[in-house]
């Protein structure tokens, strides 16, 4: 198959375990623009995250950010298509965490929001990897969840770190009945996205506007949330550190992140 796109999950796939996007994977997508092939990136993350890592990412135009609910434009840097949570479906998120051990992470427009005393508390939930990131691309909100409440301020997707697993599922199981995507992932965190948006439906959308069929296009992750992208894609591939279902999904596996496995990808199928 004569592939043309590729679309590329951030951390645990195109980031190494230190959060770097490392050499040889920024030279095989120079190399893969070169040859007119589009590489994009398919994140959890929202543009102003995924801006951060912009010097790294060569010619990349595209990004399907906040797991499918928003396609940005790195080189014009806007947001050419978002989606957002039904309001009810936010203010039952905020009723269900009530009274638990959480961080809210808001994402609004191009950028996020997080709880004003979040950068002080995410290293005790597993999450300090993130801060300078959190402090370089991210807004405090002084107070958060009173903020997204109002009905005027719109919510592409939520993230919801707990202090443990059991916490999650809690409020998992309380937000059930609701239109929402619900997709664990870290270690004790579950993010929130509208219904019927996913990886899959932005990789699907951003293919459609570039002209490609589906089954032209090359999809890379590691976890759970990047199934759906992995379902819509022609190729599926599995990162050497993917989770045992990503695996299962995967019609081929690469190197770990740590190991270049995106510039594996990148020349043996892209480019191959």
């Amino acid at each position: 198959m004569d592939y043309q796109l590729i679309a590329l999950d951030m951390d645990g796939t195109l980031l190494d375990s230190g959060k770097r996007v490392r050499p040889d994977v920024s030279a095989a997508v120079r190399e893969a623009a070169a040859a007119g092939r589009d590489v994009a990136i398919c994140s959890g993350r929202c543009p102003a995250m995924v801006e951060l890592s912009r010097s790294d990412l060569g010619d990349v135009r595209y990004a399907i950010c906040g797991s499918g609910t928003a396609l940005y434009d790195l080189a014009e840097r806007r947001v050419l298509e978002e989606s957002g949570l039904p309001h009810d479906c936010v203010l039952r998120a905020v009723e269900a965490c009530a009274g638990t051990d959480s961080l809210f992470e808001v994402f609004h427009e191009d950028g996020f929001l997080y709880e004003r005393d979040a950068l002080e508390r995410m290293p005790s939930f597993g999450l300090g990897v993130y801060v300078s990131e959190y402090r370089a691309a991210g807004t405090r909100g002084e107070d958060l969840r009173e903020q997204i409440c109002d009905p005027a301020f719109a919510v592409q997707k939520l993230n919801v770190h707990f202090r443990d697993v059991s916490a999650r599922e809690r409020v998992r199981e309380l937000l059930a009945d609701l239109p929402l995507g619900l997709t664990d992932f870290e270690e004790a965190s579950l993010e929130l996205s509208p219904a019927g948006v996913d990886k899959g439906t932005g990789l699907r959308a951003l293919a459609d506007l570039l002209g490609v069929p589906a089954q032209r296009t090359i999809a890379v992750g590691d976890a759970d949330n990047d199934l759906p992208m992995l379902a819509a894609a022609g190729l599926a591939v599995a990162m050497g550190n993917a989770n045992e279902s990503v695996r299962a999904a995967a019609d081929v596996v690469v190197a770990d992140n740590d190991h270049d496995g995106v510039a594996e990808a990148i020349r043996r199928f892209l480019l191959g």
